[in-house]
């Protein structure tokens, strides 16, 4: 199973709604165009999302005419719902297999909606990764374990690597 399973697109789907309404397929198209190179969402899944984001009070749905189609509908941002997407917007992923997709999202959207606080998002990641890497550190491998050694000096490696790209998010326009 992909960890794009695990991780849910609602936080996108919101904040693709945050410059203005749009119905389902238009957000569909958005968000392969957008962030088809980072995640993955099939047409199912995203309607899914939505129903649920409409149940939950983060966003309305209004019908729209269409001259030879059935209804549409277009979808909008509630304040809840803009509340919830800034929340998550500035918090770092707590796992290093999700900075792939929510960090990147997250990213995304600070330099579409140039929204202030990546700085803090960047120091605030870096401070998460660097925890794990200390708490590897001081992991213990019994006895002649060198596979658990190599698969700790691993993900460390990963960890670092992570750190110094984050510094680079903030060097790159």
């Amino acid at each position: 199973m992909s960890r794009e399973a695990d991780v849910s697109p609602a936080p996108v789907l919101l904040g693709l709604l945050m410059s203005q309404p749009r119905h389902g397929y238009e957000l569909y198209q958005e968000f392969s165009r957008e962030l088809g190179r980072v995640w993955r969402i099939g047409l199912s899944k995203l309607y899914a999302q939505l129903k649920q984001l409409e149940a939950d009070g983060l966003v309305t749905a209004r019908a729209e005419l269409q001259a030879t189609r059935p209804l549409r509908k277009i979808y909008c941002l509630t304040s809840a719902g803009q509340e919830a997407f800034l929340d998550w917007l500035h918090q770092p992923s707590r796992h290093i297999r999700d900075i792939r997709l929510e960090f990147l999202a997250r990213l995304y959207f600070f330099r579409r909606l140039a929204m202030p606080g990546l700085e803090q998002l960047v120091a605030a990641q870096k401070a998460v990764c660097q925890a794990q890497v200390e708490a590897l550190a001081g992991s213990t491998v019994e006895g002649d374990d060198a596979f658990g050694r190599l698969v700790i000096e691993f993900r460390q490696g990963q960890l670092r690597a992570i750190i110094d790209w984050l510094d680079r998010c903030l060097e790159t326009p």
